[in-house]
């Protein structure tokens, strides 16, 4: 039951509406600080990654958001289900 809840969150914040990348590229035109456009755009790239993983039955796309070289792989369902709490 706890997984569920903190499944729920996460769905939930994921759904939240944030500015979008040319919102964010205006805003840095203004202020000159441009961390927010290369994170929003390094996300991007990393949802792409993510996209285009292909794994066997059995296994779920991963990816590591701080890993520099390969940052996603393909792992069994029931070490995700085992950390989910299942």
């Amino acid at each position: 039951m706890k997984g569920v809840s903190i499944l729920a969150l996460c769905l939930l914040a994921g759904c939240t509406v944030g500015p979008t990348l040319e919102q964010l590229e205006r805003q840095a035109l203004v202020t000159g600080d441009w961390s927010a456009v290369e994170r929003r755009e390094a996300l991007i790239a990393r949802r792409s990654m993510n996209m285009n993983i292909s794994c066997p039955a059995g296994y779920i796309g991963f990816c590591e958001p701080y890993r520099a070289s390969k940052p996603c792989s393909c792992v069994p369902q029931r070490m995700i289900y085992t950390l989910l709490g299942n």
